[in-house]
């Protein structure tokens, strides 16, 4: 009968590591949280958002007012630590609820920031944008 308890004994020490382990793996995921920035933009020919770090994933860049919205802007992510590249450019009219959404999944994790443009020269282009990421770890 010895034998059995000490089996007992084991599976039960087995069973309680294993339950604590799997606790502690719960609490320990991270969830990942979005991040939002407004910005206020002004230029004649090109402006740049502040830096902001992401964890990877969709960015979006919605337009929230313009003083020009018949107008094409040009919105460019670029990726601004390391070597720096250019993820995605694309063109939208500069009017509210206009929006870019680029997903830098298949980039890591790093800085970015967004580079307003224009086409037409001599145009000047002022109003407010939000964008989101997804924050880092």
């Amino acid at each position: 009968m010895p034998r059995s308890r000490t089996v007992m004994r084991y599976l039960t020490r087995v069973t309680t590591i294993a339950c604590c382990t799997t606790a502690l793996a719960i609490t320990q995921v991270v969830q990942a949280h979005a991040d939002s920035r407004t910005v206020s933009f002004d230029y004649t020919h090109l402006w740049t958002t502040p830096e902001f770090d992401t964890g990877g994933g969709p960015v979006h860049f919605t337009v929230k007012k313009c003083n020009r919205p018949n107008k094409d802007m040009t919105v460019r992510l670029r990726r601004t630590d390391g070597l720096n590249y250019d993820v995605d450019s694309q063109t939208i009219k500069c009017q509210a609820g206009s929006k870019v959404i680029i997903d830098v999944g298949k980039n890591p994790a790093g800085t970015y920031e967004f580079e307003l443009g224009k086409l037409d020269d001599g145009t000047h282009f002022k109003g407010t944008a939000t964008y989101s990421f997804t924050s880092p770890r």
